[in-house]
C-alpha cells in the first residue's frame, strides 16, 4: 500500500473514531458542547486532507455508486454499530453484554466500504509513448513495452454482480492490477511482463487503442493476439506513416554511415604527409 492510500485510509479512519468517541463519551461522560466538538473535528479532518492527485490523461476505475456513497455508507454501518456495542458493553453484562459485543460484526463491514473508497481514488492507469503507469491503493508499476513478455486481447465475461465486483474492487499489489469496466462482456487487454506481474484493462476504457499499439509496433513488440492480421497491417502503416518506414533499419543505416565517417578520417589522418 502507498503513501496515497494510507492518508485516505486516514482521512476515514480517524473521523470514524472520533464520530464514536463524541457519541459514546456524550452518553457517558463527555459534555453536549466536547462531543458536538468531536463530531465537528472528524468533518474538518475528512474534508481538510489533501485528495490524491489523479495526472492528466490517467483512466480512472469506473465507480457505481460514486465513492462519496461507500463513504457515507461506511460511516453510517461503524458510527452505528460500533456505537450501539460500546453503549451496550457500558450498560449491561451477561449475555445482553455479549449481544452487544456481537455488534462489532456489522460494524466492520465500514472498513470494506473505505477499502473500496480508498482503491477507487488511488487507483488509475496511464499510458506514454514506450509504456505505462499502472497505479493501485498508490502502488506505482511503471512498464515499458519492451519489457513486456507478451499482450493479448481478451473477453471477459462474467455475471452482473461479478462485473461489479471484479470492477470494485479489482486487485492489489503490484503483480495483478485490474481495471474493468464493470460491464458482464468486456474486451481486455492484458499484458504480461517479464517478472509474471499481469496487467488487465478493459479496452473500451482505454481513450486512443491505436495510439497504444504503435507504441507497442515501435518498441519491437508483437502486438496482441486476438487482433485480425488486418488491423496488424493497418497499425504498421501509420507507424511508418507517423514515424517513417522501419526504424530499426533506419538506425542500422545510420549507425553503418557513421562507422564509414570515422574510417574514412581514420585514413586520411594516416595518409598526410607528417611535417
Amino acid at each position: 500500500m502507498g503513501k496515497t492510500a494510507k492518508l485516505e485510509y486516514i482521512r476515514r479512519i480517524v473521523p470514524l473514531m472520533l464520530c464514536i468517541l463524541g457519541i459514546v463519551g456524550g452518553y457517558f461522560f463527555m459534555s453536549v458542547l466536547s462531543s458536538l466538538l468531536c463530531l465537528v473535528a472528524a468533518c474538518g479532518i475528512y474534508a481538510a486532507l489533501p485528495h490524491p492527485n489523479v495526472p492528466s490523461g490517467a483512466i480512472t476505475p469506473v465507480v457505481k455508486p460514486p465513492v462519496a456513497a461507500f463513504d457515507a455508507a461506511g460511516f453510517g454501518v461503524g458510527i452505528l454499530f460500533f456505537s450501539a456495542g460500546f453503549i451496550g458493553m457500558g450498560v449491561s453484562g451477561g449475555f445482553t453484554a455479549f449481544l452487544a459485543l456481537l455488534c462489532f460484526v456489522p460494524a466492520s463491514a465500514s472498513l470494506v466500504f473505505f477499502t473500496v473508497s480508498v482503491r477507487q481514488a488511488t487507483s488509475w492507469v496511464r499510458f506514454f509513448g514506450n509504456g505505462f503507469e499502472f497505479t493501485q491503493f498508490g502502488l506505482r508499476a511503471r512498464v515499458l513495452y519492451e519489457e513486456l513478455r507478451y499482450a493479448e486481447v481478451r473477453q471477459w465475461e462474467a455475471p452482473g454482480w461479478v462485473a461489479w465486483f471484479q470492477s470494485t474492487i479489482g486487485s492489489s499489489g503490484r503483480r495483478s492490477a485490474i481495471l474493468l469496466n464493470g460491464e458482464t462482456i468486456t474486451n481486455t487487454l492484458v499484458f504480461r511482463h517479464r517478472d509474471g506481474s499481469r496487467y488487465t484493462i478493459s479496452s473500451e476504457l482505454l481513450p486512443d487503442l491505436q495510439r497504444i499499439l504503435i507504441g507497442m509496433d515501435r518498441a519491437g513488440i508483437e502486438l496482441p493476439s486476438g487482433i485480425s492480421e488486418s488491423q496488424r497491417n493497418r497499425i504498421r502503416r501509420y507507424r511508418e506513416r507517423l514515424y517513417g518506414g522501419d526504424e530499426s533499419q533506419h538506425g542500422k543505416k545510420i549507425a553503418q554511415q557513421e562507422v564509414a565517417r570515422i574510417a574514412a578520417l581514420i585514413e586520411h589522418s594516416r595518409r598526410r604527409p607528417s611535417r
